[in-house]
């Protein structure tokens, strides 16, 4: 429900404060994310790093939160981006810190959780460097796969994905 709520939120803010008429200058970072997400899903299906487990399965709500919250998200966030790079740390740090406390709080919940070694400062940093991936896809998407590639095979080998269960 948080997730639902999340979106609706979001979407509301987005409106209201992105630039969303513009949607079509962000679709590729949408999407991008969307298909970061959808990978994740599918190479650690049968070794999550984190799990929703509320009012749906995990598969309804990673792909409500992909196709509703991901885009508002990223609308609003590479909206508003700052000119200097002191500005640029602070805004990428308070979209981390403000997404890990609604991930706090839906595990306070017990409605998102964590599995295989993962937590809530994994959480925060992923998210750091999410955000930040955003802004290099968006002016640079050529450059953000393979880092995006490198992180995520760093990411399977850190938290011991068994790539023999890959199917």
């Amino acid at each position: 429900m948080v997730t639902i709520t999340l979106s609706l939120i979001y979407a509301a803010a987005c409106y209201k404060w992105g630039a969303w008429r513009r949607w079509r200058e962000y679709y590729p970072t949408i999407l991008y994310a969307i298909i970061g997400d959808l990978a994740y899903n599918f190479v650690f299906h049968d070794h999550t790093l984190w799990l929703y487990d509320g009012l749906f399965n995990h598969t309804t709500m990673d792909v409500i939160a992909a196709f509703f919250l991901f885009p508002s998200i990223i609308i609003l966030f590479l909206t508003h981006w700052p000119s200097t790079w002191f500005k640029k740390t602070l805004y990428v740090l308070a979209w981390a810190a403000v997404n890990t406390l609604f991930e706090y709080i839906s595990v306070l919940l017990n409605i998102f959780r964590y599995d295989h070694g993962w937590g809530i400062l994994w959480s925060f940093a992923l998210l750091v460097g999410a955000f930040f991936m955003l802004r290099v896809h968006y002016k640079k998407p050529l450059l953000a796969w393979p880092i995006s590639a490198v992180l995520g095979l760093a990411t399977a080998l850190m938290f011991g994905l068994p790539f023999g269960s890959l199917k």
